[in-house]
């Protein structure tokens, strides 16, 4: 049966009996229903329902909403088995299984696996791609199919709650749902294949109650397909479907005005074209030739931005023709947009591994449009990256609102001292001996141990732009207490651990050397070298006082004294990244405090050939992983 959780608000019981009775329901029947058995008023079920996340619950198409566990006890769904299906005992769900895969992981069915979360698990299981394509299973055991033969017929029947494979025996039940997938999915629309299935369940109680044609058949005689994750008619461009969708999600968040939409429509269509056409730089300016101004509406930032988004979500075999659609759009658009044409091309650039041509279509961006914030924006981030902090803020400083950048206030920090007393071509106060103007004129005047935390805050900000973003939200949503809290979420990510993590085990900070390692100043490159060399590690604090430790490496058995920010208490372990800054040994990703029965596991962790980041996150969070 589906799991419960100990202690759990009783409303919720109470719904979820209303909705197994009465259901499927509207969320506004689900309410009323709540209230008939005694349960506050309408306008407070009302958004309760409408809230409530719960394992069990499906949403159907029509917006109604299932208590799966009422909806599917009972049925049976057969699957045809493969020679990879038997040796493995992991049936390949979709599309047969499909119904069924939620209400498993609602019962925490560890039974369940996905080729995107568990590649380990299928390993094992001797299953290569083409055994196992995109999507899920339900893993049962070789066991469970002995006797089976490639090509007989299984059935998984739920049945109390559970799933259990089931002998198929005699001639099988068919189907007609040519009707039902007219009236639920249509010929010129896509559709969650798991949502279209629990429609056409809920509107058919006898469908699969005895052993039925598969599913994926029942759809394929009716006309249909099923693609990734959705079902559409025979012959619907379901890609083309996405796209579009995606296009109108974007631009109702950045609020764009038609002509814009219709402008970011044209750069999608041609970065498409570019791709699928093989087209270089002079048949793609002739694209844009014939047709100028339909990009005159990307002229407005948050339309180019809008543009970059979309494509950003196509695979990185696209980046080339994002690149050369851009150079087009900034050579032979109207002239209103080839601001906007230099940017795009330069994030392309960047993205493609060259951060000067990058910065050269960004200079030009500003030179068409003074005022064009997100290339000052990216310019400032570069002029950081080489170390020259006024340029960095002289560009901050043309951007209304720049002074709240937090790039602003790392830059305040290192930005140089004036020396009035000195020419241009006087030698330098440092003592090198060459000329001011090409020594430290306009250079910061710390040392390398004190911009070892600068370098550390380029990084940072590198991990934190928008392309990378989601691996270290993704880390912070599993080191939150409540991932479904967007406040625990906010807490977590502003750990610094969880970016540290994100930088190194997750590799942002060897993207960050191999995208910027241009930029660099020679003595931060050769740093930034070193720092990808250290391992994380556990330490025993030998001594504490005066905001500097003593700490040995539990590992190496090394002593390295460290600044900290308040004192360590003598015998404690602590997590860190101890690496080397100029003269001295410095902490800069925060240090996690480990309890002693925690010693053992974490080390396990920490010991892997390949550390993965959730598995560091996982330890560090008290979660039994590694040794324990």
């Amino acid at each position: 049966m589906t799991s419960q959780p100990e202690s759990r608000n009783p409303l919720v019981d109470a719904a979820l009996d209303v909705l197994r009775a009465h259901g499927p329901l509207t969320s506004e029947d689900w309410a009323e229903l709540l209230v008939d058995a005694g349960n506050g008023s309408v306008d407070e079920m009302l958004p309760f329902v409408d809230l409530l996340d719960e394992p069990v619950l499906g949403r159907l198409v029509d917006g109604r909403t299932v208590a799966l566990d009422a909806l599917l006890e009972g049925r049976v769904f057969t699957h045809r088995l493969s020679e990879a299906e038997l040796r493995s005992g992991l049936l390949y769900a979709e599309p047969d299984l499909l119904p069924v895969v939620l209400l498993a992981m609602a019962a925490d069915d560890d039974r369940v696996l996905f080729d995107q979360y568990d590649a380990d698990a299928l390993e094992e299981l001797g299953l290569e791609y083409e055994d196992f394509p995109d999507g899920a299973g339900l893993l049962f055991g070789a066991a469970a199919l002995q006797g089976y033969s490639v090509g007989d017929m299984v059935g998984v029947r739920v049945r109390g709650g559970d799933v259990e494979v089931e002998r198929v025996d005699g001639d099988l039940v068919s189907a007609d749902l040519t009707e039902a997938l007219g009236r639920t999915v249509g010929e010129d629309n896509a559709d969650n294949s798991e949502t279209v299935s629990w429609q056409l369940l809920a509107d058919d109680p006898e469908l699969c109650t005895t052993p039925t044609v598969p599913l994926g058949e029942l759809i394929s005689s009716a006309g249909y397909v099923c693609e990734g994750d959705y079902i559409a008619a025979s012959g619907f461009d379901v890609a083309a479907h996405h796209l579009a969708r995606h296009i109108a999600l974007v631009a109702r968040q950045a609020e764009l005005h038609p002509d814009e939409v219709d402008a970011v429509i044209s750069f999608v269509d041609l970065v498409g074209a570019v791709r699928e056409g093989d087209m270089d730089l002079v048949a793609t300016r002739e694209r844009v030739m014939s047709d100028p101004e339909s990009f005159g509406g990307l002229e407005d930032p948050s339309a180019s931005a809008a543009a970059l988004d979309v494509v950003s979500g196509f695979d990185d075999d696209h980046l080339p023709a994002v690149y050369l659609s851009a150079l087009a759009v900034a050579e032979k658009g109207p002239r209103r947009s080839r601001a906007s044409g230099h940017w795009l091309a330069g994030m392309a650039a960047d993205l493609l591994g060259d951060v000067r041509e990058a910065e050269r279509h960004l200079e030009e961006a500003v030179a068409l449009d003074e005022e064009w914030t997100p290339a000052l924006l990216e310019l400032a981030g570069f002029a950081s990256d080489r170390g020259d902090a006024t340029r960095a803020l002289s560009l901050l400083g043309r951007i209304e609102g720049g002074e709240e950048e937090h790039l602003y206030a790392v830059l305040q920090r290192f930005a140089p001292q004036e020396h009035p007393g000195l020419g241009r071509n006087d030698k330098c106060w440092c003592g090198s001996g060459r000329k001011y103007k090409v020594c430290h004129l306009g250079k910061s005047d710390t040392t390398l141990d004190d911009r070892a935390h600068w370098l550390y805050e380029k990084a940072a900000l590198f991990a934190q732009s928008t392309t990378l973003f989601d691996l270290v939200l993704a880390l912070a949503d599993l080191r939150a207490e409540d991932a479904d809290d967007e406040e625990s979420v906010a807490r977590a990510f502003a750990e610094p651990l969880v970016l540290d993590v994100g930088l190194f085990e997750g590799g942002l900070f060897g993207l960050f050397v191999l995208r910027r390692g241009a930029l660099l100043p020679a003595d931060e490159l050769e740093l930034a070298g070193r720092w990808l060399e250290v391992r994380r590690s556990l330490h025993e604090v030998l001594a504490s006082a005066d905001g500097t430790a003593t700490l040995r490496d539990l590992v190496t058995n090394e002593t390295a004294d460290v600044a900290v920010d308040e004192a360590l208490e003598v015998g404690s372990l602590v997590c860190a990244r101890v690496v080397p800054a100029g003269e001295r040994t410095q902490i800069l990703g925060g240090y996690e405090p480990v309890a002693a029965d925690r010693r053992e596991a974490v080390l396990a962790v920490l010991a892997a050939d390949e550390v993965e980041p959730e598995d560091v996150i996982d330890v560090l969070s008290g979660r039994v992983v590694g040794g324990e």
